[in-house]
């Protein structure tokens, strides 16, 4: 059994047999070129291939949807946020953890200075950033590596 991996989804197949990398399909503009063993051969669709010869073609994986179920304005949160809104003052993307609840977050990654000592959080209460010193907001806790 020869198994085509694929690399481009519907462009560009790895052939392997055994976990050897044997050849390649290819689309091309007049159909799907196969080249395994220094050979090359030209079919018109993939179901001709399917049945002309033992390869398997793989399913491509599955796009993976964008969360935004658990974002704020784009800043990652660490739960589904309720009340989500940007403060337009303090320049924030700020929620709530439930739909009643009077205690506000901020979303993304922020450096906070807490005793004259910076840390890294992720969705810090507002609290926080109205008491210390801050960085943020950051799409990743790397964003202030620099500093």
């Amino acid at each position: 059994m020869i198994l085509a991996k694929p690399v481009i989804a519907n462009k560009y197949w790895i052939l392997k047999e055994n976990d050897q990398k044997i050849g390649a399909v290819e689309a091309s503009t007049d159909g799907f070129t196969v080249r395994m063993y220094n050979d090359q051969q030209q079919f018109k669709t993939i179901k001709t291939i399917k049945n002309k010869t033992r390869i398997i073609f793989e399913e491509p994986p599955a796009k993976k949807k964008a969360n935004n179920e658990h974002a704020v304005n784009g800043f990652a949160t660490s739960t589904r946020p309720y009340n989500a809104i940007y403060d337009v003052q303090r320049r924030l993307p700020i929620f709530t953890k439930k739909k009643k609840s009077k205690s506000w977050f901020a979303a993304g990654h922020y450096q906070i200075e807490i005793n004259g000592r910076w840390e890294t959080q992720f969705c810090p209460k507002l609290i926080l950033l109205q008491r210390y010193d801050y960085r943020g907001p950051a799409h990743t806790p790397d964003a202030f590596s620099f500093q």
